[in-house]
């Protein structure tokens, strides 16, 4: 129930704003409104639509606009206004753009709110665009996914949402096909490729797999435990001379002192194993995988599957 620090306050005052509060976050029916009011009350309070008609009669007296678009309320603009520079909406109207071509779905609805917000104090629909910004908005529109990643990255999304575990066969950067039991995570669409983001339970680490490596996926009859991220196994390697001396650790790494003062020791723990071993390639003989033995023998092997190709 809501209490009050001034008992000369009106309750109903509070509804009020507790009402363009509920609008200001995202559109909504006169039954949303009833089950957010109701919902702040712990249900002691029951609303009729004839009192929520009177919340939203009272706010568009107050100067906000609140329009009925498909059987929902929403604030088409508030009182106070933004300025923005002209850069400052050519940014804003590549990120529409983005918005257009972004096939994930939590993306999509977290920048569809951003300007669902943004609209109430700004309209962006005037707006000179430079030659450089123009050229930047046809790209990305070229950038959308196909047909068919499209479809893939609607089915990943399923699985997230689902929470089932996953029986994956997919090929790894060594060229072998793998067979293993994950929990679905993530998914994203990056450099024209879709991405799925999976906890490997054998062995337990995290991967990122390009739709592409994918041979085979169905769902099991168990569902996510969601421990597998927890018990990732860390990879430790060493980094020497001068790349120990200008390396700028990721967010997930540790740096640990080594025993000579020219090497250091990074520990990462949350970055898929192939991206990690194919980074590390690029250190050639200043970085040394050191542990756990089956992350040094996996990058051993990539390395000699490198060398092979210059053999006569």
């Amino acid at each position: 129930m809501i209490k009050f620090n001034n008992d000369n306050t009106s309750v109903a005052a509070y509804r009020v704003f507790e009402t363009l509060k509920f609008l200001i976050k995202q559109p909504a029916s006169v039954t949303d409104i009833i089950k957010h009011l109701s919902s702040l009350e712990n249900g002691e309070k029951a609303f009729s639509k004839a009192v929520i008609y009177k919340y939203l009669t009272t706010l568009k007296f107050a100067g906000i606009n609140i329009i009925r678009h498909k059987c929902k309320y929403e604030v088409a603009n508030l009182p106070f206004k933004i300025n923005f520079t002209n850069e400052n909406l050519e940014v804003l109207q590549i990120l529409k753009q983005i918005l257009e071509i972004t096939p994930e779905t939590k993306i999509s609805e977290k920048i569809n709110g951003f300007f669902y917000q943004l609209n109430m104090m700004y309209s962006l629909n005037q707006i000179t665009l430079s030659e450089e910004t123009k050229n930047i908005l046809n790209k990305i529109k070229t950038e959308k996914p196909n047909s068919e990643q499209l479809k893939d990255i609607k089915q990943y999304e399923k699985y997230c949402k689902d929470q089932i575990k996953l029986h994956i066969e997919y090929i790894n950067i060594n060229g072998e096909k793998i067979s293993s039991i994950c929990e679905p995570i993530d998914v994203k669409y990056e450099d024209n490729n879709v991405w799925f983001t999976v906890f490997s339970e054998h062995p337990n680490e995290l991967l990122e797999l390009n739709s592409k490596q994918i041979t085979e996926i169905s769902q099991t009859p168990s569902k996510c435990t969601g421990l597998n991220k927890y018990l990732s196994v860390t990879t430790v390697f060493k980094l020497k001379g001068k790349l120990a001396q200008r390396y700028t650790p990721r967010n997930f790494e540790t740096v640990m002192p080594a025993n000579d003062l020219s090497s250091i020791i990074i520990s990462n723990k949350e970055e898929p194993k192939d991206i990690l071993f194919l980074r590390l390639m690029r250190y050639s003989d200043l970085c040394e995988v050191i542990k756990p033995k089956n992350d040094r023998d996996r990058m051993k092997k990539l390395i000699e599957q490198t060398l092979s190709n210059y053999n006569e």
